[in-house]
């Protein structure tokens, strides 16, 4: 198991992790810390639990957007339907193309024999 020290709120935190996700780690708390210096600058010289507070608030703010961007299940359905519905005209067409192809073949050899 992982282990790495995180630097928040000028706090150093020791927090474990998977092995390998430590990279991760370090990325999620740089994004956190910019939350923190984001609602540092909103909220003036607030105390650390204030700051804390806010900077929950603007993650929370961003989650609720990204979450209500989101496709609608009957959407996504639609999406998928439509998907189908195209995978099979491209097989229509390819089988018509083949028709095609085999029927184009037939009046040469007719041409040929009369």
């Amino acid at each position: 198991m992982g282990q790495v020290s995180i630097r928040l709120n000028g706090y150093v935190y020791s927090v474990g992790c998977q092995d390998g996700e430590e990279a991760h780690l370090y990325d999620m708390a740089r994004h956190v810390e910019g939350w923190l210096q984001r609602a540092r600058s909103l909220g003036g010289a607030a105390s650390e639990s204030k700051t804390l507070m806010m900077a929950a608030l603007l993650m929370a703010d961003e989650i609720f957007e990204l979450k209500h961007r989101q496709i609608s299940p009957q959407a996504e359905a639609q999406i998928q339907q439509a998907g189908h519905l195209l995978q099979r005209e491209g097989a229509r067409q390819e089988r018509l193309a083949r028709l095609a192809g085999q029927a184009e073949l037939l009046a040469a050899e007719l041409e040929r024999a009369s």
